[in-house]
């Protein structure tokens, strides 16, 4: 299995209209929150079924993908790693899944829209604080980072927390984010309130 043959699975359901639509949707105009993205045009359920027959890549094969200008690639390949961290997960291969940790964080600058954040940061970034393969203290530090998306990071990793039942963290996190300027982040912290 190579990159290749997924980018070229994924084209099978690209449209026009859709590449158009969601080019609008994700801001991608000049001085916009997603300025430069590009889109093919295929939709979020396609790229799930397309990244399914894909959970065997190697990181190598995973790189590739991330790292591509179209955002339904990077989709893809995201939703790669929180499948194999699931798969890890149930496992119990803490190897595995510290690898998909640092693979995540080592590609987070790839993970630049908030759809890329959304479906990903709790099950992969979120639930490794849960379970103790790192420290919350990196959500402390990403709540204060100059980038959009490791700050929507930063909140939207808690929801892992609040399913859990543990409030805290996002109600300090939140404190941290009250008079961040994005409305993004406001969107974000109030959906992790709303979670509590």
């Amino acid at each position: 299995m190579k990159a290749q043959d997924l980018v070229k699975e994924l084209k099978k359901y690209a449209t026009r209209p859709r590449a158009k639509a969601n080019a609008w949707f994700f801001k991608t105009g000049s001085g916009q929150y997603g300025e430069g993205d590009k889109f093919i045009g295929v939709t979020v359920p396609n790229i799930r079924v397309v990244a399914r027959q894909f959970l065997d890549l190697s990181f190598v094969e995973i790189s590739k993908l991330i790292s591509s200008p179209i955002h339904e690639i990077r989709l893809a390949a995201i939703l790669i790693l929180v499948e194999k961290n699931k798969q890890s997960i149930k496992n119990k291969d803490i190897k595995l899944r510290k690898q998909i940790l640092i693979f995540y964080l080592k590609n987070r600058k790839q993970i630049n829209n908030w759809d890329l954040v959304d479906l990903s940061v709790g099950y992969i970034l979120g639930q490794a604080i849960l379970d103790k393969l790192t420290s919350k203290q990196i959500l402390y530090k990403y709540a204060k980072s100059n980038n959009l998306w490791e700050r929507r990071m930063s909140i939207v990793a808690t929801w892992v927390f609040i399913r859990d039942g543990r409030l805290d963290d996002c109600f300090k996190l939140s404190k941290i984010l009250l008079n961040d300027k994005e409305d993004l982040m406001h969107k974000a912290v109030g959906w992790m309130l709303r979670e509590s």
